[in-house]
């Protein structure tokens, strides 16, 4: 009878120990289920910021190209402005101006109005 209440309890032991490895596999399934889920989420995360970095990375390059498109307009806007101001230069140059009067009728740097009358002062009068 002690063997069979041996055999009883070494089996009742060996169900405990299942059911107990049993329950730690169910917790570490759901903690590894938990840590997928985080994960997931993480990635979801990282996916959303590239793909924003990539929308930004395109508007910012739009935003460059308009710029420089603008910034070209100008230019074109100014040399009008500019072209008339030499204009004006040669014609005074022409009249006899000296470099004084280029400057401060027509704003021009001492450099452009030398530059000016070396160019043009032969063909005045």
């Amino acid at each position: 009878m002690s063997a069979t209440i041996f055999a009883g309890t070494a089996a009742l032991a060996a169900l405990m120990v299942a059911l107990v490895s049993w329950r730690q596999a169910r917790l570490a399934a759901a903690r590894a289920a938990a840590l997928a889920d985080a994960l997931a989420v993480a990635l979801e995360g990282a996916l959303d910021a590239e793909l924003q970095q990539a929308e930004l990375r395109e508007v910012i390059g739009r935003l460059r190209n308009r710029l420089d498109r603008l910034v070209l307009k100008q230019g074109r806007m100014e040399q009008p402005g500019e072209a008339q101001a030499y204009q004006a230069a040669i014609d005074l140059t022409r009249e006899g101006a000296n470099d004084d009067v280029l400057m401060n009728t027509c704003g021009l740097t001492r450099g452009e109005a030398r530059l000016i009358r070396n160019l043009y002062q032969s063909h005045a009068h």
